[in-house]
């Protein structure tokens, strides 16, 4: 009788031991608490463990309930701090998910590696597994009981025919289920390539987004936390620029397929660095190629400090600078930016990412906004290598902004 089952399995039905006939159930959760003062490395991320141990209690909360709960333990009842935290929970999965991995094809990370940054074809040709088996024709795994590997068939009769029909297979398991050709249609009318595109663009400009919500809480947070919180956030917002730009790019070089929105490897406010006036620095391919702008960048190799300088070739006005290089583990370079000669920000490259290569593990952004430039003006990153790290960089990327959106150097991202 339950293989025949078709009405839909709540959660809480499932670790109670209802849904199988089972007189008891459970579960078992993995948490990775390590020496971080905040135990999980992110002040917001101790929600997931409050939050397993709230479901062991009541299976039947809901996400919502669970994080306003946590919010309000936390932070206290003021309505502003429990909205934005709230939303900055509940949106946190969908938003990763988007900019990660399109429609069940899993997160497209480095999965032979440490599972951190984009490595698309690492779950591909390896040696133990293939996951999304794309080429230039289509995308997906094929788990049909009809012609793949017949997972589907240990479902659930009801669920197995659901996954089985493309035509009833949900959009969000589609490429985990099936092999379709890029131009398939989604039940939303979309194809699988533009979806792909769509939504990697629109979950790094949320991931963005998260920023400003987050900054909205200033002065009714605990310094400390908030300013952690806020350096997280930058960083997320710079990585997923890292993942929207390996993940479209790679479907597009594979797929051969524009972008209808002419997006995709299209960058006309990025200067690669490999294109600038180069003093001391040397071009290198970086590998996997889609984890740098045009698969290049530049290292040091100089004793001392190299430079790479551009012309500022538009109109006069105020614009947000963001500098794109690689952050090795082992290593700590120095960076400046200059324009004119004058330098106008520096920083070091000490943060602690997990890999000693040029590769969308490391590869991190700095953004100075509110910068005002004339046509004409050189604009020059003076790179000081340390150890093991050679000052990489990627590229940099001047976007216009409104002058109600200029803001001083103090507010530059860290």
């Amino acid at each position: 009788m339950l293989a025949s089952r078709t009405a839909p399995s709540r959660v809480q039905d499932i670790v109670t031991g209802k849904t199988f006939g089972h007189a008891g159930g459970g579960f078992v959760g993995v948490a990775n608490v390590g020496l971080n003062d905040y135990w999980l490395g992110h002040p917001l991320a101790m929600a997931n463990l409050y939050g397993f141990g709230r479901l062991a209690w009541d299976p039947s909360l809901s996400a919502a309930a669970i994080a306003d709960e946590w919010t309000r333990l936390t932070f206290g009842n003021d309505p502003q701090v429990r909205s934005v935290v709230d939303k900055l929970q509940l949106d946190s999965w969908p938003i990763y998910e988007s900019y990660t991995g399109p429609l069940g094809a899993g997160t497209l990370t480095d999965i032979i590696g440490i599972h951190f940054g984009p490595g698309i074809e690492s779950s591909e040709r390896n040696g133990w597994g293939q996951w999304h088996r794309a080429d230039h024709d289509g995308v997906g795994m094929d788990r049909t009981v009809a012609t793949g590997t017949g997972y589907i068939g240990q479902y659930p009769a009801g669920l197995a025919a659901k996954y089985e029909s493309l035509k009833s297979c949900p959009d969000d398991l589609l490429l985990f289920m099936h092999h379709v050709p890029y131009d398939y249609r989604l039940h939303s009318g979309k194809t699988v390539i533009q979806h792909i595109y769509d939504t990697h663009y629109a979950g790094a400009a949320a991931a963005a987004a998260q920023v400003g919500e987050w900054e909205s809480l200033g002065g009714k947070i605990p310094e400390r936390t908030y300013l952690e919180v806020d350096r997280r956030l930058r960083y997320q917002a710079g990585h997923a620029i890292v993942w929207r730009d390996a993940v479209a790019e790679w479907f597009h070089e594979t797929s051969g397929i524009d972008d209808r929105l002419g997006r995709v490897d299209n960058h006309p406010d990025r200067i690669e660095a490999e294109a600038m006036e180069l003093t001391g620095y040397v071009p290198v391919a970086v590998t996997p190629w889609e984890t740098a702008s045009g698969g290049h960048a530049v290292v040091c190799r100089e004793s001392g400090a190299c430079s790479a300088g551009a012309t500022f070739a538009r109109s006069d006005g105020w614009y947000d600078i963001a500098v794109q290089y690689f952050d090795f583990n082992q290593g700590v370079s120095r960076y400046t930016l200059q324009i004119n000669g004058t330098a106008i920000d520096e920083w070091t490259a000490d943060d602690t990412l997990p890999s000693n290569t040029m590769d969308g593990h490391t590869s991190t952004r700095r953004v100075l906004q509110g910068v005002a430039l004339h046509k004409g003006d050189t604009i020059r990153i003076i790179g000081v290598p340390g150890g093991e790290e050679l000052a990489p960089l990627d590229y940099i990327e001047i976007t216009s902004i409104a002058p109600r959106a200029v803001r001083t150097k103090a507010a530059a991202q860290q």
